[in-house]
């Protein structure tokens, strides 16, 4: 196959993002190898993102995620793609215009069960710290089901890998709404092998309305990665040692559970607070927060303002 006919689908997951989504779509249709379409998800957005989208370019196709979640939104763009080859691009993000060709290098010179991803820049939209180049996804090469369960590297938007084999692994999870990358990582890891392309072929746009902001809501959805993980696949996932199960799937969510009581986070906190009482019920920090589950934040931030400017740092005795 020959660059000129590789049959590439772009998918971008879209919520209100009329701002950057113009520039998104600009790094796509200046790919070397272009797509053979581009698919913007909107995701019930309440601003013009989808008049952006279809004044764009004639063969960007808008459809409405049925669901919420960038989850539903990968899962359906995947389904409706005509391509053979899936792209992602996130409507804040970009990519550089060689970013294709190179992945599509590895794939059609490699076994289809292969999952090319590739280095990142990390800029912030306000400027409050310089841009700098994403670390760690080096780690994640061939199979590496060990490394993806403990410390997720990979650059989920920035994959490229076969449709068939999206669809053959059960296509990404809309119930992880906004951690679908990671789950489609960890069960691809059963079957793919993972190539990495380190030059920083994406570019990751950081600002307060990221869904990595919400972090308790974060920490709620990559446990339920981990979970759906290990009840469809026992066998690998009997293969972790067991330390690395306390530590790389239940303390992370006790951690958040901590950092997100004393940010007072409203977003996602509840459901946290009741999943770490089911991993450690003996915990008496977790019961002690879990019976104050259902105390309104902002009683919360009164009682901090109420006992000083320390309260949010200096847990109460009880």
């Amino acid at each position: 196959m020959s660059f000129s006919t590789a049959r590439v689908s772009v998918i971008i997951p879209c919520l209100n993002a009329e701002r950057t989504l113009g520039d998104a779509l600009d790094s796509v249709f200046a790919q070397t190898v272009r797509p053979m379409e581009v698919l913007v998800i909107d995701d019930h957005s309440t601003d013009r993102s989808a008049v952006v989208a279809r004044k764009h370019h004639p063969s960007v196709r808008v459809l409405t995620n049925p669901s919420r979640g960038s989850g539903a939104a990968r899962r359906l763009g995947v389904e409706q793609a005509r391509g053979d080859f899936i792209a992602f691009v996130d409507a804040d993000d970009m990519i550089h215009p060689l970013k294709h060709e190179k992945q599509l290098v590895v794939l059609e010179n490699s076994d289809p069960h292969t999952l090319v991803h590739t280095g990142a820049w990390l800029q912030w939209a306000d400027g409050r710290q310089a841009t700098r180049q994403r670390r760690s996804a080096q780690s994640a090469t061939g199979r590496c089901m060990w490394t993806i369960f403990e410390s997720n590297p990979v650059c989920g938007a920035s994959t490229m890998l076969r449709r068939s084999v999206i669809l053959e692994v059960g296509n990404y999870d809309a119930a992880l709404f906004n951690c679908a990358d990671f789950g489609m990582s960890l069960v691809a890891s059963t079957c793919c092998d993972f190539v990495y392309l380190p030059e920083p072929l994406y570019v990751i746009t950081r600002h307060a309305n990221n869904v990595s902001s919400r972090k308790a809501d974060m920490a709620y959805h990559h446990w339920l990665a981990q979970e759906k993980f290990r009840r469809r696949f026992p066998a690998a996932f009997a293969t972790l040692p067991p330390d690395s199960i306390r530590r790389y799937m239940v303390e992370p969510v006790l951690r958040a559970v901590r950092e997100a009581y004393w940010r007072r986070e409203s977003v996602g906190y509840r459901r946290l607070v009741e999943l770490a009482m089911r991993l450690a019920p003996d915990d008496p920090v977790m019961q002690r927060f879990y019976r104050r589950r259902y105390w309104p934040m902002r009683v919360l931030r009164w009682l901090d303002r109420f006992r000083g400017p320390q309260a949010a740092a200096q847990p109460e005795a009880s």
